[in-house]
């Protein structure tokens, strides 16, 4: 399962907010955040909510970008975590399955993105729990 997803019980601008909220309270940074409906509503298109939410670990990051035998995952970086609303009104929080994929990786990036994707499971597991 390369993609995690889960649904939240508030709507959509509470469930960015606490997410926001966790994920700074962990020490993690908010890079940006792209409105993909929005984006494509300027070009003609018309869908639900889709909010893809780019956070970063200084910590993580700069272990793996520190290093040029290691800056090869930079592709991965920042952390992503969309947060959208089907067309039935529910809200998911989705992201990539770090934990995973890290079992693919060599061993001095495996450790370092499962540890990520662990924290951020953390965190959104943190979210969900305050948002019932």
């Amino acid at each position: 399962q390369f993609f995690v997803e889960t649904e939240s019980p508030a709507n959509l601008p509470r469930t960015v907010e606490v997410f926001l909220e966790e994920a700074r309270a962990a020490g993690w940074s908010l890079l940006t955040t792209h409105n993909m409906a929005g984006i494509l509503s300027a070009r003609g298109y018309t869908l639900h909510p889709v909010l893809i939410i780019e956070v970063c670990s200084g910590k993580y990051s700069a272990e793996l970008l520190g290093k040029d035998e290691t800056r090869y995952v930079s592709s991965m970086i920042p952390c992503r975590v969309a947060i959208y609303q089907t067309s039935t009104g529910k809200v998911v929080v989705s992201r990539m399955n770090t934990i995973m994929f890290a079992g693919m990786l060599e061993p001095a990036v495996a450790d370092v993105i499962r540890k990520s994707g662990e924290e951020m499971e953390a965190i959104i597991a943190k979210t969900l729990a305050r948002l019932k």
